[in-house]
């Protein structure tokens, strides 16, 4: 090997010695490779070479080589460098039987399917390894603090592995103390989700982390169990607290779809906030902010730039019942800077909103809004429209994860009543069911679908143009990707809502090189009046093809879409995140 002074250029890999294991699947794991049409090749690094081998070796030592040996090497020629990893892959070992002692909660099956061990299938050290906490955890939940796990293995022929548990004592909780000054020891103790006495939970430990750091106050939370002194089975919790600042300027600008109306889906928008807050007021758990907001969507001409500003108050407690309610009172314009005037033309819209948000997990919750609101509903007009109505939401989240799932589902239900017993100008009332569902094709590929329905009854046509977007509308990069924003339906310059929306969207997404994938789609969807127009045949279908990047704030996504009915209809779109 030469010394070298100036960055060389990977020119090729070769990987010689794998018969078990593709050339491809060993290829993605490597950080140094050549260029590519999809990637730029890096630049030779030594140590790097080192760490590709030593990562094939824990790649097949994970499929059950556990005598492989890999060794990587490189030679330069012309300021340009192969790099070679040369394998033996030596004998693959299976497992050939599980000896389990000890557990008397836990059954042998779960016990084995928690550390991913199948008897006759390749032996996986590395991830017996990885999942060796969840196995500990999971005893924890029963309040065997204290469990110790030993597993052995004995290599022949095949592998003979050995689980020995010692599950130990229930543990107890005795007292509960406060690792932080000037905290109001009220305020963290009304939080908690266990008393004296009882035995030791992790669920309800971590419900207690989250409820504490669902005040707003706090910027970490830890419980320590500490074992009492001459006690086998007595634990203290300390809770361990940092504060976050109480009152500080915050501010956060990029580019994200928003939600600006209740009858589209949420729009590519690049926008902010600057906002002032303070997160204890008078030293209690109230939390107050003034905010500004600005969203300018992108995708549409007819949308216009949104300026929202809010004065809220909010509170985990509601008197002596657990309740987060959330006052806002709020001012909001859409401007159209499309008029050659002065003085732009605006939409507005005020009032006063009371949320209240019950979290059943991280990502679960079920919430119910009153909204007293005045707003015009045409540009130019005196006339400010009252509407008052009070709404709530289920939302369901069993994904395995929130921004890339591969599998699980989603249910949310969204119910309104505006007007009526409430006074105001309308009497309506509007309904609206999405269900996703993610299904796992082979080991990386996902099969997605969602279905969404919505209908809204009672409402009364009016001589204005819906701007307040209450009726439901389709397209654009969030819904029907073949049409425009809000157009799926248009009169002239104008998109056209209606009371009855169906829409479903099907994907089928695969990697296709590390961070960059494929998404092919169909996307179908009706918007109707009555419900006797509604049919097979009345759908309107789109499909097309995407490419994703995944990115750390989630997948960027560039879609080309086309009209099944119109194929000279096609249509470009840029999106943050997967569409659902």
């Amino acid at each position: 090997m030469l010394a070298q002074s100036d960055p060389t250029k990977i020119r090729s890999v070769t990987i010689n010695g794998n018969e078990s294991i593709s050339q491809k699947e060993l290829t993605g794991l490597l950080r140094q490779k050549p260029s590519s049409w999809l990637f730029r090749g890096a630049k030779l690094e030594p140590r790097l070479v080192k760490l590709d081998a030593l990562t094939l070796k824990n790649y097949f030592h994970s499929q059950g080589f556990l005598d492989a040996i890999i060794k990587g090497s490189y030679q330069i020629e012309n300021d340009f460098a192969d790099l070679f990893f040369n394998i033996v892959e030596g004998k693959r070992f299976f497992v050939s039987n599980v000896n389990i002692h000890g557990n008397k909660l836990i059954s042998n099956n779960e016990l084995k399917s928690m550390l991913g061990i199948t008897v006759n299938q390749p032996y996986n050290p590395v991830r017996i390894n990885e999942n060796f906490t969840l196995l500990e955890n999971r005893y924890h939940e029963f309040g065997k603090l204290f469990v110790k796990l030993k597993i052995q293995d004995e290599v022949s022929d095949s592998v003979a592995i050995s689980i020995i548990i010692d599950e130990g004592p229930d543990v107890v909780i005795h007292r509960t103390f406060i690792d932080e000054e000037g905290v109001d020891s009220v305020q963290v103790f009304r939080e908690l989700k266990y008393n004296r006495g009882d035995v030791y939970s992790l669920s309800k430990m971590d419900l207690t982390k989250r409820r504490l750091r669902e005040t707003g106050i706090f910027s970490m939370v830890n419980l320590i169990p500490v074992k009492v002194a001459d006690s086998d089975s007595l634990v203290n919790i300390v809770i361990e607290l940092n504060r976050f600042k109480q009152r500080e300027w915050v501010s956060v600008g990029g580019y994200e779809p928003v939600e600006f109306y209740e009858g589209t889906e949420p729009l590519p928008a690049i926008g902010g906030f600057i906002e002032w807050r303070n997160r204890s007021i008078y030293n209690s758990t109230t939390n107050f902010s003034t905010k500004l907001m600005v969203g300018i969507p992108w995708e549409t001409k007819f949308n216009k730039p949104r300026f929202r500003y809010d004065i809220t108050v909010f509170n985990n407690w509601l008197f002596l019942i657990r309740w987060p309610t959330k006052v806002t009172g709020f001012y909001e314009a859409l401007v159209n800077y499309q008029e050659e005037r002065n003085n732009f033309p605006r939409i507005e819209r005020y009032g006063l909103e009371i949320s209240q948000q019950v979290n059943l997990d991280e990502r679960s919750f079920f919430g119910n809004n009153a909204v007293w609101e005045y707003f015009s509903d045409q540009e130019d007009s005196l006339q400010k429209l009252q509407q008052r109505s009070i709404s709530m939401r289920f939302h369901f989240d069993r994904k395995d994860v929130h921004l890339n799932p591969r599998s699980g589902y989603l249910f949310d239900i969204y119910l309104k009543s505006t007007g009526y017993f409430l006074g105001g100008e309308r009497d309506f009332l509007k309904a609206d069911v999405s269900i996703q569902k993610y299904v796992p094709v082979g080991d990386e590929s996902v099969f997605a679908l969602r279905l969404k329905s919505g209908v809204i009854y009672d409402w009364k046509e009016k001589d204005f143009i819906d701007y307040s977007y209450e009726k439901f509308y389709l397209g654009g990069s969030t819904s029907m990707r073949g049409w425009d924003v809000l157009r799926f339906e248009e009169s002239g310059e104008d998109p056209i809502g209606e009371i009855i929306r169906f829409m479903t969207n099907i994907e089928y997404r695969f990697p296709l090189y590390k961070s960059i994938g494929l998404n092919l789609f169909v996307d179908g969807g009706i918007l109707s009046k009555r419900f006797n127009s509604i049919s097979i045949e009345a759908v309107k279908w789109d499909g097309g093809i995407g490419i994703t990047v995944n990115t750390p704030l989630g997948p960027a996504r560039l879609d080309y879409a086309v009209q099944f009915n119109n194929t000279a209809r096609r249509k470009f779109h840029l999106g943050v995140q997967y569409l659902f």
